[in-house]
C-alpha cells in the first residue's frame, strides 16, 4: 500500500501511516494508494472516499488500481472526545465511539478498506457493512493494544481540562 500524506497535515507522519495501515488489516493493500488530505472545513473532517475506478486526474503510480482519499483536520487534537457517531441517515449502521483522533482515523481507514474489499470481490457497496467492519477493526485494535501494553487502560475518556475563560474588551 502506498500512503501519501499532505505536508499541510501537522502530525507525526509515521504514526499516521501506522494507524492507516492498521485500518487496512485484513484487506490486501498492494494495489491501493491512500491519500491523507486536509479537510478544508470542519464538516469534511474524518470523511473519506474509496474509488473502484479512480478518475484519470488522480494519476496513480503504475501497479496501483484503487484510490482511497481520507480527509482530516490539519492539526489533529484530542479535544471533544470521546465522540460517538453513526453513519448519517442509516438506522441499521452501528454507533461507534472513539476516544481520540487515532481511533477515529483508524475507524475511517477501516471503513474505506472495507469498500476496497467490496470492489475486489464484486460485492454490493454497503455503507452499513463498512461501518460494521470499522467497528470490529477498532475493537480488535483496542483489545490488542491493551494486551500488549501499548495503550493504557487507565487513560481518561474525557480530558480533565477546563476551557479557558474568554474576556471581551468593550471599547468606550
Amino acid at each position: 500500500m502506498r500512503i501519501v500524506i499532505d505536508p499541510g497535515i501537522h502530525a507525526d507522519h509515521l504514526e499516521l501511516r501506522e494507524v492507516i495501515a492498521t485500518g487496512f488489516d485484513g484487506v490486501e493493500g498492494s494495489d491501493v494508494e491512500v491519500r491523507l488530505r486536509p479537510a478544508g472545513r470542519p464538516s469534511r473532517s474524518f470523511t473519506g472516499r474509496a474509488y473502484a475506478d479512480p478518475p484519470r486526474s488522480a494519476r496513480l503510480a503504475s501497479g496501483l488500481r484503487h484510490l482511497v482519499v481520507l480527509f482530516v483536520p490539519t492539526v489533529l487534537r484530542n479535544r471533544g472526545y470521546p465522540k460517538t457517531h453513526r453513519y448519517p441517515r442509516l438506522r441499521t449502521a452501528p454507533w461507534i465511539t472513539t476516544r481520540d483522533w487515532r481511533e477515529r482515523l483508524l475507524a475511517l481507514a477501516a471503513h474505506e478498506a472495507c469498500h476496497v474489499r467490496q470492489f475486489r470481490l464484486g460485492l454490493r457497496r454497503s455503507e452499513v457493512e463498512a461501518e460494521r467492519w470499522a467497528k470490529r477493526a477498532l475493537q480488535a485494535w483496542l483489545e490488542a493494544s491493551l494486551r500488549d501494553g501499548s495503550r493504557r487502560s487507565e487513560e481518561p475518556l474525557v480530558a480533565n481540562r477546563i476551557p479557558e475563560q474568554l474576556t471581551l474588551a468593550l471599547g468606550t
